[in-house]
């Protein structure tokens, strides 16, 4: 032990010497609260009144009248003059929408490369169903003397299975938030493993780390401790970036699945305790990941290389799991590394996860760590690993 804390104590002071390595880990709490800020003053903007839209109706007809009366009186529509010509205006973002109305019906033109004009179409179309509904309902009432509810062969209630503060399991954020966390953990201590194990190869001070009476085994678990510390403070910060973004943001609200849904970045005590497990068990399988290709690299561009991996395949795999729903994965899949870590983070997210499922996802990633364990104990024992 007095060996392990000498040589971690040494790792540790050169890692927070390098000032702009560390000061990296912080990039996620500015960036992730920065970024759903800029996502809110879009998300909050009102596509429900004056819409700059080119108008196009003959005037003095029923259809402008019709014009006047469903759109002018709603005041949805800011009308504007064509500038070159209408498709153009509509592509450059000078108006959102082109409405035409002839002969009594509606034409709307919109950009769908465009999510302004997007975003407009859904109003338009909403605004009129509801003029629509609202004209049907009092000409059934003046005529008739019915009402429309009376009319109507029966009331659909809907009722979400989920409790009304739980994050919905195809909610933004819960899609989100395990591919973030696991490229996080996944990336975070990718330089100090470079550095501990292939830069001191380079250097060649490792072989004189080698030549003194500190075992190969003290090296070896100093280095792997020293780069887990910096994998955790990574994912711990990232989980901070998180936080603070939900407080200071309205689209991280708005990612759970919407302002009003009553959904909160909250998860119960048993719910932690598994995200805890996952996030640890899979920062140990990451960084003796990263070890065996730090022992195994000659170089440091060869372990840059190889270590690029690391954060791609996370990022795909996270891909694969944006559509798919908790039942349809099977215990199976759950020891697959690293996509068994996303499911287990999303299912968590979405309030799906199982006892089972959680424990296959550690075990897995303790089991798959102690493999690489093994291999990078008989690398570090080989008299091969200084002469690369």
């Amino acid at each position: 032990m007095r060996d392990f804390k000498l040589v971690l104590k040494k790792e540790l002071t050169d890692i927070l010497r390098d000032k702009r390595s560390f000061i990296m880990l912080f990039v996620p709490v500015l960036l992730f609260p920065m970024m759903y800020i800029l996502m809110g003053t879009q998300l909050n903007k009102d596509y429900t009144k004056n819409l700059p839209c080119i108008v196009d109706v003959e005037p003095g007809t029923a259809d402008e009248t019709l014009y006047r009366t469903l759109f002018e009186q709603t005041g949805v529509v800011d009308r504007k003059e064509v500038k070159e010509s209408e498709t153009e205006d509509l592509k450059n973002g000078d108006v959102y929408a082109v409405i035409r109305i002839k002969d009594g019906g509606i034409t709307l033109l919109y950009n769908d490369a465009s999510t302004k004009s997007a975003a407009v179409k859904d109003a338009m179309e909403k605004a009129l169903n509801e003029i629509i509904r609202k004209s049907f309902e009092q000409n059934l009432q003046t005529r008739y003397n019915v009402s429309a509810a009376s009319l109507q062969p029966f009331r659909l209630e809907t009722v979400k299975l989920s409790d009304e503060t739980q994050i919905s399991g195809s909610s933004t954020m819960a899609s989100i938030a395990p591919m973030m966390l696991v490229v996080i953990i996944m990336s975070s201590g990718v330089s100090v493993a470079i550095d501990v194990f292939t830069g001191e190869k380079e250097r060649g001070t490792l072989e004189a780390l080698m030549t003194t009476q500190v075992s190969r085994m003290s090296l070896l678990m100093a280095k792997f401790t020293a780069t887990l510390c910096i994998s955790l403070l990574g994912m711990i910060l990232s989980i901070l970036a998180y936080v603070i973004s939900y407080m200071c943001s309205d689209a991280a609200k708005y990612m759970l699945g919407g302002a009003d849904s009553g959904a909160k970045l909250g998860l119960s005590f048993v719910q932690t305790l598994e995200l805890v497990a996952v996030c640890l068990t899979l920062s140990i399988f990451a960084v003796s990941l990263m070890t065996l290709i730090g022992l195994h690299a000659k170089s440091v561009k060869e372990a840059q290389s190889q270590m690029s991996l690391i954060t791609l395949i996370p990022t795909l795999l996270a891909g694969l799991t944006l559509f798919m729903e908790s039942a349809d994965i099977s215990l199976a899949a759950m020891w697959i590394p690293v996509f068994n870590s996303i499911v287990s983070i999303k299912m968590i997210f979405s309030g799906t996860a199982s006892g089972t499922a959680i424990c296959c996802t550690a075990l897995s990633c303790l089991v798959y760590s102690g493999l690489m364990w093994i291999v990078s104990v008989k690398m570090l024992r080989s008299e091969k690993l200084l002469q690369g």
